[in-house]
């Protein structure tokens, strides 16, 4: 997703926008995978919206495998992380349009519009997320990446591909990270487990004594060597039990397979949670939006974002989305990727089935974690998707030309479609709404996702029939530049395939 500010009016013509107003030097296809990927990502990210929690879909994976467990894995496979990554890609690839074009004619550089604008982005993004309740925000993570990744942005193409499977490799060594972390958890939980298999069979076999003295009704001297062994007894008695280290390794544990189980009480706690007012809403979620705009993001989010930021970049500089690659390897990268995007995700589902149904099980079996290949799914996946929508364009087929417009155009406006989809979905479903949260099944999610799309690409072709850019891109680009920028069209232009 662009969302850098556009150029105000006045500077050179060469000077496009990046969030894709105004933008026919942009290459239409970034517009079109820029509106898919935004679209996309809700079917995935209405999961947390609507209240389809982890908990719930725990329930779908521990239970016999019905029609929502098939339909939920479907989604997961061909949309999860991917869309994201689909939007990261179009990010870079346009972070370098912008930066790459001729010097513009405005007050202040191009590099300080261009920081300015990735400030303004991480400001936006703290408002979504602690204004407008939705923790699941990317605009802050973006906008950090977009700063980060601005020294590396005069790499050549192949140094651009080299950083992208440089941080992919980093992210799957963060998957391999976390799962030995709980390998080492549960060895020793199973430790613990050890000891108190002895302790049980220490103390079986004293009573087995005391018993045998009982019957006996002997009566034993005090220093008789019998007597010694009954005090040695009663000593290691008090030491059969747990050290408070030891409990908390077999309670770390423990409380990691509670995850794994579904709970009903939890999941009627939330959805209370959730349909209450304003403020009680924001209080909850305060402590997971802090955690995805700083643990999250340092740990893990630079990496997988990185990636994707990187390959659009490295597309971008080698051509991809010009002419110079043919209809026919487009076809080719298409079908080989998605192919193989497809197989690693159905092999990512089925092992976190396993995984859900014993851990424990699957720790003993598997060197690897479930997801391991998760960073490597998402990224070849969307390049899949990169390619095959290029080639569908190429193809020209006018059946689909409605189709293209009308996704290109969500795309130009994809900050403010952004906004609105989490305005939508907030008052929807949050208590100080309509309160849907938790109500709607799966499938029925799913068409409420679909109803949005169409709000959205309607509203987008509308509006940029008499405006140059979305009324999110033009506020941003307000800030930036420090003034009121014209909004409305001068001339009506048509989008072009």
């Amino acid at each position: 997703m662009s969302l850098t500010p556009s150029t105000p009016t006045g500077t050179s013509s060469d000077d496009a926008s990046l969030s894709g107003t105004a933008d026919h030097a942009s290459p239409f296809s970034l517009q079109v995978i820029r509106g898919f990927a935004l679209l996309g990502m809700l079917l995935i990210s209405i999961w947390e919206f609507g209240g389809f929690t982890s908990n719930e879909q725990t329930f779908f994976r521990t239970v016999p495998h019905g029609g929502n467990y098939k339909l939920m894995s479907a989604i997961s496979i061909l949309l999860e992380g991917k869309m994201k990554a689909l939007l990261a890609l179009a990010f870079g690839a346009g972070i370098l349009l912008f930066l790459q074009k001729k010097e513009q004619t405005a007050a202040i550089s191009k590099a300080d519009a261009y920081i300015r604008g990735m400030i303004w982005l991480m400001a936006l993004g703290v408002f979504t997320a602690f204004i407008l309740l939705w923790p699941g925000d990317i605009l802050f993570p973006f906008g950090v990446m977009g700063i980060l990744l601005f020294a590396f942005t005069r790499m050549k193409a192949r140094g651009f591909y080299i950083a992208a499977i440089f941080c992919m490799l980093i992210y799957c060594g963060k998957q391999y990270w976390n799962y030995s972390d709980d390998r080492k958890v549960y060895k020793k939980y199973t430790a613990v487990l050890e000891l108190e298999k002895k302790f049980k069979a220490d103390s079986a076999a004293r009573a087995s004594r005391d018993s045998v003295i009982k019957i006996s009704g002997d009566t034993i001297p005090p220093n008789d060597a019998l007597s010694k062994n009954k005090r040695g007894d009663s000593l290691a008695k008090k030491n059969d039990t747990l050290t408070n280290k030891q409990a908390e390794e077999k309670g770390a544990w423990e409380g990691m397979i509670k995850g794994f189980k579904y709970d009903s009480a939890a999941t009627a706690s939330v959805n209370k949670m959730m349909r209450d007012k304003w403020n009680k809403v924001a209080y909850k979620l305060m402590s997971r939006s802090q955690q995805k705009e700083s643990a999250w993001l340092y740990k893990t989010g630079i990496w997988e974002i990185g990636s994707m930021m990187f390959l659009g970049m490295a597309l971008l500089a080698a051509g991809f989305f010009s002419s110079r690659v043919s209809s026919s390897n487009y076809f080719v990268f298409a079908i080989t990727s998605i192919v193989l995007g497809l197989a690693l995700g159905w092999f990512r589902v089925h092992y976190n089935s396993l995984r859900m149904a014993d851990y424990g099980h699957y720790i003993d079996k598997n060197a690897i974690p479930y997801n391991q290949f998760f960073p490597l799914e998402r990224m070849i996946l969307a390049f899949g998707y990169t390619a095959g929508i290029c080639w569908l364009l190429r193809m020209q087929w006018k059946v689909f030309s409605w189709l293209w417009k009308g996704l290109a155009a969500a795309g130009e406006m994809a900050l403010s479609n952004y906004i609105l989809q989490t305005i939508i979905c907030t008052i929807f479903f949050n208590g100080y709404g309509f309160g849907y949260f938790g109500r709607l099944q799966q499938w029925e999610l799913y068409f409420f996702v679909a109803e949005v799309t169409l709000v959205q690409v309607v509203f987008s072709v509308l509006w940029l029939r008499s405006y140059t850019m979305g009324p999110v891109e033009w506020l941003l680009s307000c800030l930036v530049y420090r003034k009121i920028l014209p909004l409305k069209k001068r001339a009506t232009t048509n989008l072009s395939l």
